[in-house]
């Protein structure tokens, strides 16, 4: 009879992963970040998916997060999208932060 196999939920606290922000073995999480910057007529936007340690995210968290809040509600669509984009990195970030709140910097 066999066990059950566990699935892979990434790298844990005796598991650290290499972040893909910059490259250091710590213990990361995976989060999705979203930019907006909205024009009149057009607007651009980014999003940024990466295993992440806890000084990455807290830095491309910031930095997403003042480029839409400056930058993104300058457009009719853009002023619908940056809210959104607004609560669902914050999200991401709350609940990635959650997870590794035990782990050091």
């Amino acid at each position: 009879m066999s066990t059950p196999s566990t699935p892979n939920l990434g790298p844990t606290a005796t598991n650290p992963g290499q972040c893909q922000m910059c490259g250091s073995i710590r213990v990361t999480r995976p989060v999705t970040f979203h930019r907006n910057i909205g024009m009149l007529l057009a607007r651009q936007t980014r999003t940024l998916k990466a295993n992440m340690c806890k000084t990455c995210m807290s830095k491309h968290y910031w930095d997403f997060m003042g480029k839409n809040l400056l930058l993104g509600p300058w457009g009719t669509i853009s002023l619908i999208v940056t809210p959104i984009y607004a609560a669902t990195n914050t999200w991401a970030y709350v609940s990635a932060r959650r997870q590794l709140r035990d782990v050091p910097e």
